[in-house]
């Protein structure tokens, strides 16, 4: 779910050909350097889909549209097959709890976001998956990277067969413009390095590879590594990032993977615009070195805005669609993201064809 595009095919497509749908956001006023006057800011919401939605609302929306996308994959078990979906976790990556932009409603914390969002999500879908099936990541853009670790280690060993990951933001809200205004974070008319606020939802199935066969479900991608780290210097401690942690963790997926050699594919970042994030990706570059060779470098943002946490999930799902559509010229893809409080996270996906 995205702002040129409500499902994966005509989200991703639309992305690929740079289409871009920005438009003014009546509910946030900025100044005009020029005239002084104020002038709605540009943003990229989902216009008239998550109009008069706030909060967890708003990210219910969001969330439901490409969760039902997911749950309607012919051949996939009805989502009343209790059997197939009580050996599924779903996990819900949102903002970070430290962020300032992100403040939880009420006093329940993330239970209070199981209970008033996820819940109520696998309620209107009637799926059928047990309370205690149901995680949240509170991770922001660096998530999705946590989740996949999550899944391939303590959720596997745990019995269960497969995960839904599902990333959902929205840096629409009056609340969170008014901090990044404040700090000095929107692009406007006298920032022209900042960045412009979306909103997204994305989602997509992993489970173990011989699960998938076994049910005769063909993988469209196999993910060959995952890795997270953390950025020391990162925005809010009032550093410059020197890319170490972000570089670490490139190399981490690089080193594990079955096939060694310079990596040569796609990259999919959440550059955003703002400088702290280019420095951070330059110097992380420098760090690696030659094991990214010439790698092609894909910025969604410049089509959908910055849309926080649900980054890494679209990037997943932006390497997938190029992997289907003969796009990847070498049927591989890694997954960058980072949060301006330090987390970060990498993940190396191969077609399954390749």
């Amino acid at each position: 779910m995205t702002s040129v595009g409500r499902d994966a095919a005509s989200a991703c497509a639309a992305i690929r050909a740079g289409i871009s749908r920005p438009r003014r956001v009546s509910h946030f006023q900025v100044l005009e350097p020029e005239t002084q006057d104020t002038v709605p800011l540009t943003a990229h919401p989902l216009q008239g889909y998550t109009d008069g939605f706030v909060g967890m609302g708003r990210w219910l929306r969001l969330a439901r549209g490409c969760l039902r996308e997911v749950l309607e994959t012919p051949g996939l078990p009805l989502p009343s097959d209790a059997k197939f979906w009580g050996r599924t976790a779903l996990l819900m990556v949102i903002p970070s709890i430290n962020d300032e932009v992100f403040e939880l409603e009420g006093e329940d914390g993330l239970d209070g976001i199981r209970e008033h969002c996820l819940r109520p999500l696998r309620d209107t879908l009637a799926l059928s998956l047990p309370d205690a099936n149901v995680w949240v990541v509170d991770q922001g853009p660096a998530g999705v990277a946590a989740a996949v670790q999550q899944a391939s280690g303590e959720l596997w060993r745990a019995g269960f067969k497969r995960v839904l990951v599902l990333a959902v933001d929205s840096l629409l809200e009056p609340e969170t413009l008014q901090v990044l205004d404040e700090e000095g974070r929107l692009k406007v008319g006298d920032n022209p390095v900042g960045l412009m606020p979306g909103e997204a939802s994305a989602c997509f199935l992993l489970e173990q590879e011989g699960e998938a066969r076994q049910r005769g479900a063909a993988p469209l991608a196999l993910v060959t590594g995952v890795a997270t780290a953390e950025e020391r210097l990162h925005l809010y401690a009032g550093h410059v990032s020197q890319g170490a942690g972000l570089a670490a963790c490139i190399l981490d997926v690089l080193a594990h993977d079955p096939r060694p050699a310079r990596f040569e594919g796609d990259v999919y970042s959440d550059l955003n615009g703002e400088e702290w994030r280019a420095r951070e990706w330059g110097t992380a570059l420098v760090r690696v070195g030659e094991e990214l060779h010439a790698p092609n470098v894909h910025l969604p943002c410049v089509s959908v805005g910055d849309v926080g946490a649900a980054s890494g999930a679209l990037g997943v799902c932006l390497a997938v669609h190029g992997f289907v559509r003969g796009h990847s010229r070498t049927g591989q893809a890694l997954v960058v993201s980072s949060s301006p409080w330090g987390t970060v996270g990498c993940l190396r996906l191969h077609s399954a064809g390749a």
